[in-house]
């Protein structure tokens, strides 16, 4: 209840709203540095085990979500969320326990655009994806103030620069770009053990690679084609129907597993 009460009183206080919000984040900040250490006292207090699941890409499900906020009287907001959920074997139309990514996006167009980008990086390569900017860390905020601030001057919008400034300040934009940064390079690195990612991220020779089936083959060189055609992803609709390809089938066996040590 008392979270709930700071929280009210935080959306009705709008004149200390930038106080509020930097109080959160100090809370998140001190959260993440306990967490480990609680979710792994949880753990074993309930002899839950966390394992790595070995899943077949081809097995893999992309699903974007639209999460409307209902009120009394209409949808006072929403959001999209874009998920990788691996499939359970064991219980058909149902998803392993535990396991997936969800991200926000902006919408059906960005979910496209990033289940695409994903796709084509995992299939063909890093050679079929360009690089994408890094959207954090106080390095490519400065840089984008500093863009702003040059179309500004360049415009003589002295007016515009003023608002900017000012709805960065009220998002305290500039510490969540350096608190997100820090929590990607010091505390995120500790939740998994010390050299296991670069060791488990080592690509597997290629006499070990796993052959695509054969419809998943033939979608993609439909897909090469209508991409060289100058058509978008995006815009497609249903790959499988256009292109008259069937619908990879999943596997019903268990997925092996290793302890998460």
């Amino acid at each position: 209840m008392g979270v709930i009460e700071i929280g009210e009183w935080l959306r009705g206080a709008r004149e200390s709203f930038p106080v509020g919000l930097t109080l959160l984040h100090i809370g998140a900040m001190a959260f993440f540095f306990v967490y480990p250490a609680i979710y792994d006292a949880l753990c074993r207090l309930f002899k839950r085990e966390r394992r790595t699941v070995l899943v077949p890409w081809e097995d893999v499900v992309a699903v974007c979500g639209f999460n409307p906020n209902l009120g009394p009287g209409a949808i006072t907001g929403f959001g999209w969320n874009f998920a990788l959920l691996p499939p359970n074997p064991e219980r058909p139309g149902y998803t392993l326990p535990g396991a997936g990514i969800i991200v926000s996006v902006g919408g059906l167009p960005g979910a496209l655009a990033q289940w695409e980008y994903i796709r084509r990086f995992m299939e063909e390569g890093e050679e079929a994806i360009t690089p994408s900017a890094k959207e954090w860390g106080v390095e490519w905020y400065n840089a984008y103030v500093a863009r702003e601030k040059a179309e500004c001057e360049r415009t003589n919008d002295p007016a515009r620069w003023r608002r900017f400034r000012r709805k960065r300040l009220w998002e305290h934009a500039r510490f969540a770009h350096w608190y997100t940064e820090y929590r990607t390079k010091h505390i995120l690195p500790k939740a998994v053990p010390r050299d296991w990612l670069a060791e488990w991220s080592k690509p597997l020779p290629k006499s070990q690679w796993a052959k695509p089936s054969l419809a998943l083959t033939e979608l993609n060189g439909a897909l090469r084609a209508a991409y060289q055609r100058g058509e978008k992803f995006v815009e497609m609709g249903d790959v499988e129907k256009r292109f008259g390809i069937n619908s990879i089938k999943f596997r019903q066996t268990p997925y092996p597993s290793f302890p998460f040590k």
